[in-house]
Parts: C-alpha cells; sequence; structure tokens
C-alpha cells in the first residue's frame, strides 16, 4: 500500500488565568509555557517549562509543567523522549487529572511512529468517554486508522463512517472510505467516495492517483491515460506510477511508440517495476530485433504463472533462436508449450522446440517423444502436424532416454517402416548400455530383439550377432558364443571395423571350448589385421596363441609368441616373460628359465606371480640337483608368501627336498608347519598323509595322533564314506543347475566340520551371490574365512566378503577383509580382486596414496581384466587431483571420457569440466561438459550432475535465465531419486 496521509490535529487545552504571566516567578515560566503550548509554539514551551522545573516547585505546578513539556515533546515531533516523558508522569502521577490523556498520547507515541497493532492495543485500554470532545474525536480517527492499516477493514470502515459528520476529519473520512473500497475491490464505491472529496488539501489530493488506478484497472484507458497526465506531477511520490498507467494505457490504445517513453521513464524510476511492463517493454525490444534486451526484460515476466508469463517464454524462445543458441530456446519453448493458457501460444511454442530440438538442442532428461506425442494427441488437426509426425521418428534417436523412446514406440499399433527402424537401433542402443553395466541377461534379451527386425536395417541386425556372442561368452556358453560370433564375421563384410574383435573374442570363446587350434587361428587373424584393436588386446592375442602352442606341446613356438607380447606391450608384459620361462622348463632348458624368472621378478616386483615364479624357480633347482638353492628359495616363498596357497605348496615341497637329501627330521618339521599354521588348507591334509606314511613307517604313529589331536581343526584321520557320497551328490546336483542348492545345504547342516564342507560352503557363497543374496553370501563367505581359513575357498569367500562390506558402506572392514586377501590370495583373479578391492576402498575412505599404490600394481600387470582397466585408469586420476597433480589426472580424464557410455568414462568427463570450472576456464569447461551432455550417457546421475556444472557456469558467465531454467528443468525432468542432485538444485534456485 502506498503511504497515507495522517490529518494532523491541533490539542485543545483549557488555560488559567494570565495575571501572572510576565513574571519572572516559576508560575510565570509555567504560565508562559503553557500559553506557548496553546498556540503549537512547542519549542518555545518546551524552553519555558524546563526553566520552571530548574526552579523550586509546588507539588502541582512540577505535574504541570511535565505534563505540558512532555506533550509539547511529542508535537515537535520529538516522540522518543516523549514517550518517555509520559510513562515517567504516568506512573509518578496515577491519580492525575491528565492520566487518561497520558494514556491516550502514549498510545498515540505508537501511531506517529507507525507501530499500529501496538498503538491499537493501547487506545483499547482508554476509555473513550473519560476523554473530551475533542480527544475523543482524535481517538475515533486514530484508531479506525490504525485498523485500516492492519487491514481490518470493517472496523475501520465504522470507525471513518462516525467522523462523516466532524467537520474537520470529514473530508478525510470520505478519501479513506474510497481508499478502503478500492482496497477492497469495490471500484463502483471507491469511485463514488473518492470523486466527492476536496482534493485541494491532504489527503483528499491524493484521489485522482487511485481514480486513475481504477479506470486502469476497469480497461477505461482513455480516462486513465487523461487522469494520469494531469495529475501526473501533483505528488512526486506518484509520478512513477502514473507514467506506468499513462503508458500502459497508450499502449492497450494502440498507440506503442508514445507507449514506451512513458514505460522507459517508469522503470528507470522504480527499483521493482510491474512485469507487465517488463512485458511491453520486451516485446517492443524483440520487434526491434534487440534479442539481449527483450530477454532482459521479459526474463522476471516468467516468474507469472498465467497467460503473460506463458508468452515471455515464447518471446525469449524466438529471441534464443535468433541468436542461434537452440539450447537455451529449448528451455524457453518448452516452458511456453507447458502452460496452459493459450492455445496459439502453445502451438507456436512446440512448433519453434520441434524445430530446435532436430538442429541437435538439449533439454536436461526432456523426453521430445513425450512431447511430440502429448502435442499430437492435444492438437490433431494442428497445422503442424504433419511436420510433427516426422520429427517424431527422429526424436526417437535424438531424446536420451531410450527406455521412453522404446515404451513410447510399443505403444503405437501399426508402427511404419521409420517407426519399425527407430525402434531396432534403440534395442540395439540400449542392448549396448545394459552390457556395459553389466546387466548380460537383459542386453542378451534387447540384441536379439533388435536383430528381429533385421529387414529394417541388416548392418544393425549383424551387430547384434557379435554383441549377441559376448553376452553368451560372459554367461559361460561358449557354443552358442562361437556360433554367434561366427554368423557374424559370416555376414560382416571383409572390411568391417569389428571384424577384429570378433575374432579375438571368438578365440577366447575357442580357447574356452579347449578347441585350442580353431582358437589359435582365431588369435593369429587378430594380430596379422588388428584394426583399431591397440597395443594391449593384441599383446593378449598373442600370449592366448602361446598358450594354444602350449597345450598342443609346441613349447619353441608358444615361446616365440610370448616373446611377441611381451615386446608388444612390455609394461605388462609379466605373465608373457613367466610363461617363457615355462617353456624353456618343459624343454628341459631349466637354465634358461632360471634366468627368465629371475628377470621377470626384477622387472615387475609388483607382480601377482611372483609367488608362482618362486615355486618353479624352486623347483628348476630340484630338476637341476642343486637342492641347497632350491631349499633356500623354498624358504624364502614361505617366507615371502607363507598364506598363498603357492607358500603352503613350498613346505610341501620343502619337506619332500629336505627328506630326499636325507634331513627327514626338518622335513617332518616342515610338513607339521603347515599342519599347525594352515590345519584347513588341502596342503596340510596332504601333509598329514606324508606324516603319517613317515612315522609309520619307523613305528611312531602314537606320536603322529597325538600330534594330529593337538592341533585345533587339523585334517581327521578318516573320512566318511558317507560323508563324500553326501557331498558329491549335492556338488552333482549343483553342477547341473546352479539354482538347486538344498542338498548342500542338507550337507552344510548333516556334515558340520566335514571334509568337503568349505567347497559346500564356497559353492552356497557364489549361488547366493549370484542370486544377488548378500545376506546369505556374507553369512556363507565369513564361515569360510572363520572355519576354513587356509582353504583355497577361503580366497574367494574373502573377496565375496570384502565386496560386500564395500557395498553396504563398512569402509574399514572391508579393506581388512581386502589387506587379507591380498596376503593369501593365490590366484591372479584373486590377487586382482584384492587389489582392486583396497583401490575402491581407499577412495571412498579419502587414502588417496593408496589408491595411487594400488593402481600402479594392476596396470603393471597382464592379470587385470579389460573390464576394470577403466576404473583403475579413473580412480588413479582421481587420487592425482586430490593430491595436487591436475595434470596427470586430467590426461587420463581426457582420455577416458571418449567413452562416455561407460560409466567411468562419464565420471572423468565430469570430473574433467569441474576441473576447468575450478580452475576459472569456463570456455574449456563448458565445451567438455556439453560434450558430456551430447554424448547422450546412460549415466543419469552423472548426466545431471553435468547440467548442474553447465547451470554453473552459465551463471558465472551471465546467462542467468539459462543458469536458473536448466535447473528448473532437471528439477521437473530428472527421473533419479538421489538426495544430493535435488538439494544442489535447490540451493542455487534460491
Amino acid at each position: 500500500m502506498k503511504r497515507l496521509f495522517i490529518v494532523p490535529v491541533a490539542v485543545a487545552a483549557t488555560l488559567a488565568g494570565n495575571a501572572q504571566v510576565n513574571a519572572p516567578s516559576p508560575q510565570g515560566y509555567i504560565e508562559r509555557g503553557t500559553l506557548m503550548y496553546s498556540d503549537q509554539n512547542y519549542q518555545g514551551a518546551i524552553d519555558q517549562l524546563t526553566k520552571a522545573q530548574s526552579s523550586t516547585l509546588t507539588p502541582s505546578q512540577r505535574e504541570e509543567a511535565r505534563w505540558f513539556t512532555a506533550m509539547s515533546l511529542l508535537h515537535s515531533g520529538d516522540i522518543t523522549e516523549a514517550r518517555r516523558m509520559l510513562e515517567d508522569f504516568a506512573a509518578d502521577y496515577p491519580t492525575s487529572a491528565h492520566r487518561i490523556d497520558a494514556a491516550m498520547a502514549i498510545a498515540d507515541c505508537d501511531f506517529y511512529q507507525g507501530h499500529y497493532l501496538e498503538a491499537l492495543d493501547r487506545y483499547e485500554s482508554v476509555d473513550p468517554s473519560a476523554l473530551d470532545l475533542y480527544a475523543a474525536e482524535d481517538y475515533s480517527y486514530r484508531t479506525a486508522y490504525c485498523m485500516m492499516m492492519l487491514h481490518d477493514y470493517d472496523k475501520a470502515m465504522t470507525g471513518f463512517r462516525s467522523l462523516e459528520g466532524v467537520k474537520r476529519y470529514a473530508d478525510a473520512s470520505k478519501f479513506y472510505q474510497g481508499y478502503i473500497y478500492y482496497a477492497s475491490g469495490d471500484y463502483a464505491e471507491a469511485k463514488r467516495m473518492l470523486t466527492s472529496v476536496d482534493t485541494s488539501a491532504a489527503p483528499g489530493n491524493r484521489a485522482s492517483y487511485y481514480l486513475a488506478q481504477i479506470a486502469y484497472i476497469e480497461r477505461d484507458y482513455s480516462r486513465a491515460l487523461s487522469l494520469a497526465r494531469t495529475h501526473m506531477d501533483d505528488i512526486a511520490e506518484y509520478r512513477p506510477e502514473l507514467q506506468r498507467i499513462a503508458g500502459e494505457s497508450l499502449y492497450n490504445l494502440g498507440e506503442e511508440s508514445q507507449a514506451i517513453p512513458y514505460l522507459q521513464r517508469y522503470v528507470s524510476e522504480v527499483a521493482d517495476p510491474q512485469l507487465s511492463t517488463l512485458y511491453i517493454l520486451g516485446v517492443s525490444r524483440y520487434k526491434e530485433g534487440d534479442t539481449e534486451g527483450a530477454i532482459k526484460d521479459l526474463t522476471p515476466v516468467t516468474a507469472c504463472n498465467d497467460a503473460m508469463g506463458q508468452s515471455a517464454y515464447l518471446y525469449i524462445g524466438q529471441c534464443y533462436l535468433r541468436q542461434g543458441n537452440v539450447n537455451s530456446a529449448l528451455l524457453a519453448l518448452e516452458k511456453a508449450y507447458r502452460m496452459d493458457y493459450d492455445r496459439n501460444v502453445q502451438e507456436t511454442a512446440f512448433y519453434n522446440y520441434a524445430v530446435a530440438r532436430m538442429e541437435g538442442g538439449r533439454t536436461p532428461f526432456g523426453s521430445s517423444v513425450t512431447m511430440f506425442e502429448d502435442f499430437l494427441r492435444r492438437y490433431p488437426d494442428s497445422r503442424y502436424a504433419p511436420e510433427v509426425q516426422e520429427y517424431l521418428v527422429t526424436g526417437y534417436m535424438t531424446d536420451n532416454n531410450f527406455e521412453k523412446a522404446l515404451a513410447s514406440i510399443n505403444k503405437i499399433k501399426r508402427p511404419s517402416k521409420a517407426i519399425q527402424a527407430a525402434k531396432q537401433r534403440v534395442l540395439y542402443i540400449l542392448g549396448s548400455r545394459d552390457l556395459a553395466a553389466g546387466r548380460v541377461n537383459q542386453a542378451l534379451d534387447r540384441f536379439k530383439a533388435s536383430k528381429a527386425l533385421a529387414d529394417n536395417n541388416r548392418a544393425i541386425a549383424n551387430e547384434c550377432d557379435l554383441w549377441i556372442g559376448d553376452c553368451y561368452y560372459r554367461l559361460g556358453d561358449y557354443e552358442r558364443a562361437s556360433s554367434s560370433l561366427n554368423s557374424y564375421l559370416k555376414n560382416c563384410g571383409a572390411t568391417a571395423s569389428n571384424r577384429p574383435l570378433a575374432y579375438y573374442d571368438l578365440g577366447y570363446s575357442r580357447f574356452a571350448e579347449k578347441r585350442y587350434a580353431d582358437a589359435r587361428t582365431d588369435f593369429e587373424r587378430v594380430v596379422k589385421t588388428p584394426g583399431d584393436l591397440g597395443d594391449q588386446l593384441v599383446a593378449d592375442a598373442y600370449n592366448r596363441i602361446g598358450d594354444c602352442y602350449y597345450y598342443s606341446s609346441d613349447f619353441g613356438k608358444a615361446a616365440a609368441n610370448y616373446d611377441r607380447a611381451y615386446d608388444l606391450n612390455p609394461s605388462a608384459g609379466d605373465y608373457a616373460l613367466f610363461q617363457k620361462a615355462m617353456m624353456r622348463g618343459l624343454t628341459r632348458d631349466h637354465k634358461a628359465k632360471l634366468q627368465l624368472i629371475d628377470d621377470m621378478m626384477a622387472r615387475y616386483p609388483g607382480s601377482g606371480l611372483l609367488p608362482a615364479a618362486l615355486l618353479e624357480k624352486a623347483e628348476s633347482y630340484v630338476a637341476l640337483n642343486r637342492d641347497a638353492e632350491a631349499i633356500d628359495t623354498y624358504e624364502t616363498l614361505v617366507k615371502r608368501y607363507p598364506s598363498t596357497s603357492q607358500g603352503r605348496n613350498g613346505y610341501l615341497q620343502l619337506a619332500i627336498t629336505l627328506i630326499g637329501q636325507g634331513n627327514k627330521s626338518q622335513g617332518i618339521n616342515a610338513y607339521k608347519t603347515v599342519i599347525k599354521d594352515y590345519p584347513t588348507s588341502e596342503e596340510a591334509r596332504v601333509a598329514s598323509d606324508d606324516l603319517k606314511r613317515l612315522l609309520a613307517d619307523e613305528g611312531r604313529l602314537n606320536e603322529y595322533t597325538k600330534f594330529i589331536a593337538s592341533v585345533p581343526n587339523a585334517p581327521k584321520l578318516e573320512t566318511s564314506e558317507l560323508d563324500e557320497l553326501t557331498f558329491n551328490a549335492a556338488e552333482k546336483a549343483y553342477l547341473n543347475d546352479h539354482s538347486k542348492t538344498d542338498r548342500l545345504k542338507d550337507y552344510v547342516a548333516q556334515y558340520s566340520g566335514g571334509r568337503f564342507e568349505s567347497q559346500a560352503l564356497g559353492y552356497l557363497t557364489e549361488a547366493s551371490a549370484a542370486e544377488g543374496n548378500e545376506a546369505d553370501a556374507l553369512r556363507y563367505a565369513s564361515a569360510i574365512v572363520e572355519r576354513y581359513p587356509d582353504s583355497e575357498n577361503a580366497e574367494d569367500a574373502l573377496a565375496v566378503k570384502g565386496n560386500i562390506e564395500f557395498n553396504r558402506g563398512e569402509g574399514e572392514k572391508a579393506l581388512s577383509t581386502f589387506r587379507s586377501l591380498e596376503k593369501r590370495a593365490s590366484a591372479s583373479r584373486n590377487i586382482h580382486a584384492a587389489r582392486i578391492g583396497i583401490m575402491r576402498v581407499s577412495r571412498e575412505l579419502g587414502h588417496y596414496d593408496y589408491v595411487i599404490a594400488e593402481a600402479d600394481r594392476m596396470l603393471a600387470s597382464t592379470a587385470i581384466p579389460a573390464a576394470d582397466k577403466n576404473e583403475i585408469i579413473y580412480s588413479r586420476a582421481y587420487a592425482m587431483s586430490m593430491t595436487g597433480k591436475p595434470a596427470e589426472a586430467v590426461k587420463a580424464w581426457e582420455t577416458l571420457a571418449k567413452d562416455t557410455d561407460d560409466l567411468y568414462g562419464a565420471k572423468s568427463a565430469f570430473y574433467l569440466a569441474q576441473h576447468y570450472y575450478d580452475a576459472d576456464q569456463l570456455k574449456k569447461a563448458r565445451t567438455s561438459v556439453e560434450k558430456l551432455i551430447d554424448s547422450n550417457t546412460p549415466h543419469n546421475y552423472w548426466l545431471a550432475r553435468g547440467y548442474i556444472l553447465l547451470s554453473d557456469i552459465c551463471r558465472k558467465q551471465g546467462e542467468t535465465f539459462e543458469a536458473n531454467e536448466y535447473l528448473k528443468s532437471l528439477k521437473e525432468n530428472y527421473p533419479g531419486t538421489e538426495s544430493d542432485i535435488f538439494m544442489m538444485i535447490d540451493e542455487r534456485l534460491k
């Protein structure tokens, strides 16, 4: 509400005679002060009354002097001091004749200071019947005014009506009644009252302002214009608003050129201009071609949830289209289309949206397919319908949400050829994404469905065969994998880019089928024509060729291929060197084998093959009859890697070698060490059998029995035949059908502590993990680790246990589990499982030095699965960035970011853009994040993070509209539920 005028009032007072007015006595000062007060000379009154109070006064004189001093201060405008004196007066003179007037005056202090609620509370404590007539009229006026300012219009109206017959308040009473009618929306009564007031004095001189407002509201633009122009200079505070009324009235009368100057002056003079004015100025700028100015004026108007706000979005979208900024245009046009106020605006907005979308524009998780279908459903006869139908087909492919695209396609009862082709491609893309995410069965179904639509696109159908083969391979169905891959190779053509990859996959599939000659042929084709496979995969193919020759006992050719693998990729050549050494051993060239093993161990001190290398080295020493060196090597092995199967096997071989030298006592001790330290291992069982024979031959079987009894969990002397038969039956049932675990569970329940319990628990762990039953998998894995910590099954159990603990957020537990696995892992897969587990946990816990160390160890070995390599490289880069080495991180992120279908490619793309943003390299940051967004990555969380970062970049570059609209659109359309995404959005929108 505009500030309203308060009618000034005079205060009546009845004074005593003036016989002593000029006397210099205290009474004279009081007389002069009260006379000045009655003449409204309040400063003079204060001076005289102050002098009087500095003299000796009677109590009645002092009371009178204090009263008029306080009232003079009140009317002179010193409200704070007046309040203090009035409150002191009321406290000191509770029975004074002025007590009612004092209460009224204290209420006046709040009234004059605009504290209307407090004033009204105080007025209500005053009995108006105790006031004189003049004061009672003031009371009625001020209480009515307070109620009006507190929007209690009914009571205020009653109060003002009671003053219509009071001469000094009659005109103000009419004006404020008119104002209350105006504020209440009763414009007819407002006009009646406001036109009856005296406009020559306050507050009636403000009536024309409200009459102009009413005329504008009632769309009587001619009268509104006339009143605004006539009274524009009457009152300074109303001038800007009357300029607005004049300008908007002219605009509505079709006089746009005359309207604009008024509106521009209005906007320049107020801090918060009306949105209607900004809309008119924005549209005017748009027509003049000033798109930047139009966007600036129209952006605040979009806050209106009405037809004007909808139209503002449309104009903003068209401005951005003129500028070639299709992304920002999409954001605005989508808003205009989704606001259901003006059909014509909706149609126009949608058509422009469709054009922008086809030009490659983007919105956060916006579904062009859904919008196209919605438009055709709502406006089937639209002039744009034929073009939209064409855009619909293309929209399936340009929209990032392929799941929704597929659902929309499936709803079409009679799909056209183009729609069928789109469906085939969508299924293929979804299958690729499922496969990248590890959803192999779902990927297989997608590829099969896409292949079934082969008539639409033979090339896509043929590519499906390649990935169907990959799926079957991952599922362990090698025969079907080979069949699908052969089908691909038959149809793909000699120059197909994926032909080398198909031969590589086919080689692995036949290798798994133990068709080594066929597998070798496939891998040889890979190394002959590798295409874009890269050195790492080609080197791996050479290793597999070597393995195939090895299995056919052609050790020379095997070694030659291991050499080629090493030469091609020496940074990860530990396997090639180790296998080459093995070939030398198989040809009985043990000296060469020893040299190669020493070379491998020196070059790759972190290799997971070191325990196996030491075991092979010792065996070569034995073959050369260099028993002393063999014993030293076995002792090194059991010292460095005691918990591995190679280390435990080293104890057995050490015992055999010592006994062979005639050192039976030390050999027996070696057997006993295995049994004591690793009682639940298979090596302990072998050692137990050998020890039993040795001691039995010497007649010391009682010693053996006593020793075995002294070792907790030591191998039992005999295994029940029923135990073995029961386990074998349970195992057979499980291997035939992995869903059948009941017999295994029965075996564990019936033969607790039985010889095969660790194997049974291992199968149950495997089955539970495959079903996604983490609770049971953890329970079975923990049982193996606790009861059979030295068994081979314990390694796999530790891997399962660590991963489940990590998934549950139990970082420290998982780290301990993976550390334990790292110490005892024998198989390459478990060495890798331990290291990647340590890396993952350390990454989450912020132990970045451990992340880098483990990543380096894994990257230096051929033992890492290709599926994990990107995560390892990403994790190392992330750790580098967190330890002050961003240059190395950026280099790795740039490489990984080329494939955002991969999770770590998407993460890398985001962190690369974030790095540039943090470094204030906004151009690079924007380029990087737009590449992530345009890549159609399936990883919605990181895509959302990308849009949030893009919003930050826009804001920093001064593009406030785009910054906010990206966030609003993301909030409306994001399909995920992660709370941090919505928190980041809300924080920025605030």
